[in-house]
């Protein structure tokens, strides 16, 4: 215990005699000083036990003058050496100091100042020493609590014995990852009323609410530590807080290569090179019914270095596979940044349903049962995948059955995401936008080779045929559609197609080359993809 004004008075052998009365005998004593000077205060900090003879203290005026001086300072008392400068304690100066509620200490002749202070420097070594030590048990219990393989719950229930507060760890979204108590009702009834914790440095919920205490992983906060009062473990709390990030970032690398796997199987999955059986079991070793409906979510980040087209879409890509045309795919900067992605609250490893998460090239791919709510879960992905790229996009596909069902949600999560960054829903898939999503379909070279004499004359003669094709076959090839809506005379449609036919060798007559025609466009183009109005399967939701 810190050593007070009342401990030194039951030192015998100093002889120390108390001439107030007993307020202020319970300060605590930081250190001692001995002054002779008429007004010390500018060496004072606060705390000391100032000792005196009272030299400069003749009168009774500059009695009082000193001890309010002293008062002023937030010294904790005044030691009087009585003996050589006054016989006893000056009368003002114990009146001044009764009035101020300063307790003032006589130190009789035959105890040395150096008593006095060696006493007190030993006791707050000692104390120090004391205080070292039980931080070091706290540590070691913290440690012991957290190796002992309950993780958190037994670092917490540590840590709340230790300051007599109930305590909870809070990821970013404001779920709870643990508490102590596990029904903490108090503490998290605050935290659910201040609502999310943001990223904001260690803060106070309005109102005197509890203290949430940032816990960093790879140097992003990941959750909070939230407590109503840190009672006697403030020193403790830091090391707690490193403590807590160490297992969520065990946590986490434990989910970024369970991701991996799972990624594995979901891309096997999507270029359907597995067998439906296969993919059931593996399935099912990650806790996932394969019998039941689910959906996908896909959240991917703008490739490096790409751009950005006039109508908002990925300048050059639209189809959300990598470079050279596949799904899959390791190594590369968005993968790692994506396997190390904090949960999206409904994945880590307590949650009652667990969300699968994957990581598919530069996808984060979110398996989703049917009763999980979509619309938050896609937003938390996409605010998380913001904090690593502003171009970030989220693509939301429908709720189906089986093995096959997970296939059909992967394609129409993908195609929504040429609608650019953003959460987008995506709309069901027909026959042209399945055969667009092909992993192993070079449709973007047989496209580029169909349309290339159009291309060229009109780069060539500043025309427009792509563009008059593309409006020609949207508008079920009505030729006055493309008039009116290219404002051109109906025989400029048509000197444009029967050119148009001439350089490409196909008959837009022909349902067979129009169909050629138009899937080429798509492919090349497939930001000008107009809305589906049909699909060929039903959803499950």
């Amino acid at each position: 215990m810190p050593v007070t004004l009342r401990d030194l008075l039951r030192e015998e052998d100093l002889g120390l005699r108390l001439c107030t009365s007993a307020a202020g005998v319970d300060r605590v004593v930081r250190w001692v000083a001995v002054t002779e000077l008429a007004d010390p205060s500018a060496w004072l900090t606060g705390g000391e036990l100032l000792l005196t003879t009272g030299l400069r203290q003749r009168s009774a005026a500059a009695q009082t003058a000193f001890v309010q001086r002293v008062a002023a300072a937030g010294a904790s008392g005044i030691g009087f050496g009585t003996g050589l400068s006054h016989p006893t304690v000056p009368r003002a100066t114990v009146a001044e100091a009764e009035r101020l509620g300063l307790a003032v200490l006589e130190v009789p002749y035959e105890t040395p100042f150096i008593a006095v202070n060696r006493l007190v420097a030993e006791r707050i070594t000692a104390e120090a020493h004391s205080a070292q030590r039980r931080l070091v048990d706290q540590h070691d219990l913290l440690v012991q609590a957290l190796l002992g393989g309950e993780g958190l719950p037994a670092l917490l229930r540590v840590l709340r014995r230790a300051c007599g507060s109930e305590v909870a760890v809070v990821d970013r979204h404001g779920v709870v990852l643990a508490a102590t108590p596990e029904r903490s009702g108090a503490l998290l009834g605050e935290l659910r009323a201040a609502g999310r914790p943001g990223t904001r440095p260690a803060a106070e919920v309005p109102g005197g609410g509890p203290l949430r205490l940032p816990v960093q992983v790879d140097g992003v906060v990941a959750a909070f530590l939230c407590l109503h009062s840190t009672g006697p473990a403030a020193e403790v709390l830091p090391y707690a807080v490193r403590l807590v990030g160490l297992e969520l970032a065990r946590r986490q690398a434990h989910l970024a290569g369970r991701r991996e796997l799972v990624g594995q199987v979901v891309e096997d999955i999507v270029r359907d090179v597995i067998a439906p059986a296969a993919a059931e079991r593996r399935l099912a070793a990650f806790g996932l019914d394969p019998g039941a409906a689910h959906r996908i979510v896909l959240g991917r980040l703008a490739p490096e270095g790409a751009g950005r087209s006039g109508d908002g879409h990925e300048a050059g890509r639209g189809d959300g596979c990598d470079d050279e045309g596949r799904t899959g795919g390791s190594g590369s900067a968005a993968d790692r940044r994506l396997a190390r992605l904090p949960w999206l609250s409904a994945d880590h490893p307590d949650s009652p349903e667990p969300v699968l998460t994957a990581v598919v090239n530069r996808y984060l791919v979110a398996v989703l049962p049917r009763s999980a709510p979509v619309d938050e879960l896609a937003r938390r992905l996409g605010t998380a995948l913001s904090g690593l790229d502003a171009r970030a996009a989220v693509g939301i596909g429908g709720c189906y059955r089986g093995v096959d069902g997970l296939r059909w949600s992967w394609f129409e999560a993908q195609a929504a995401l040429a609608k650019g960054p953003g959460v987008h829903g995506g709309d069901p898939l027909n026959l042209p936008r399945l055969l667009l999503s092909s992993p192993d379909l070079p449709l973007k070279q047989l496209a580029a080779e169909v349309l290339r004499p159009l291309t060229r004359f009109d780069e060539a003669n500043r025309a427009d045929l792509v563009t008059t094709l593309h409006a020609y076959l949207a508008a079920d090839c009505s030729v006055q559609a493309v008039a009116d809506r290219l404002y051109v005379h109906r025989n400029t449609v048509r000197y444009r197609l029967d050119r148009i036919e001439r350089l490409t060798g196909r008959s837009l007559a022909s349902m067979q080359d129009r169909f050629q025609l138009w899937l080429a466009l798509l492919a090349a183009y497939p930001e000008r993809q107009p809305a589906v109005r049909q699909s060929a399967v039903q959803p499950q939701d």
